[in-house]
C-alpha cells in the first residue's frame, strides 16, 4: 500500500506546465476567434489586428486565465510560488498591473507579427520567391507557440528586472 501512496502522491506534470499549456491554449484561441471570426483578420492594415488581438488577449488573460490559473495551479517564478502575491493585491496597484497586462499583450503580439513577417522575408529571399510572398501564414498553434514563448521571456526579464531592483 505505501507504494501506491508514493506513485499517486507525486506530480507527474508540474503545474508549471499546466499553466503554460492553458495559456497556449488561450492564445491559440483568441487568434481563431479574433483573426478568423472578426473583420480585423482580413483587414491589409496589421496595427487592427495587433490592437485587437492584443486586446482580446489582454482581457482573456484578466478575465479567463488569471482566475482559473490561480487558483488551480501553484505557478512558481524564481523559486517562490507566485500565487499569493497575485490574490494580495488591490485598489489602484490592481488597476495599473490589469492595464500593464493589457499593454504587456499588445507588445507580444506586435513581437509576435515581426517575427512572422521576418521568417517570411527571410524565406522570400532564400527561395527567391516573388515580393510579398507569405510562406508561413499566421494560424492558431503555431501563433500561440510564439506568443507562449515571448510570454515567458518578457516575464522573465521582467522578474529580473524587478529582483535586481530590490
Amino acid at each position: 500500500m505505501a507504494g501506491r501512496e508514493r506513485k499517486y502522491g507525486k506530480k507527474k506534470i508540474s503545474d508549471n506546465v499546466k499553466a503554460g499549456v492553458f495559456r497556449w491554449w488561450i492564445a491559440g484561441m483568441c487568434y481563431f476567434f479574433i483573426g478568423f471570426g472578426t473583420q480585423s483578420g482580413i483587414f491589409t492594415d496589421p496595427l487592427d489586428m495587433i490592437f485587437f488581438l492584443g486586446l482580446g488577449l489582454g482581457l482573456a488573460t484578466l478575465f479567463l486565465y488569471n482566475p482559473v490559473a490561480y487558483r488551480m495551479f501553484d505557478i512558481v517564478r524564481k523559486g517562490k510560488i507566485y500565487n499569493q502575491s497575485y490574490f494580495e493585491r488591490s485598489g489602484w496597484k490592481n488597476a495599473v498591473l490589469k492595464l500593464s497586462e493589457i499593454l504587456k499583450n499588445m507588445v507580444l503580439v506586435f513581437l509576435v507579427y515581426v517575427t512572422y513577417q521576418s521568417i517570411n522575408i527571410l524565406l522570400e529571399r532564400l527561395l527567391h520567391l516573388p515580393e510579398g510572398t507569405v510562406t508561413v501564414p499566421g494560424e492558431p498553434i503555431g501563433f500561440a507557440l510564439i506568443y507562449t514563448i515571448f510570454y515567458y521571456l518578457l516575464t522573465g526579464l521582467m522578474d529580473t528586472v524587478v529582483e535586481m531592483r530590490k
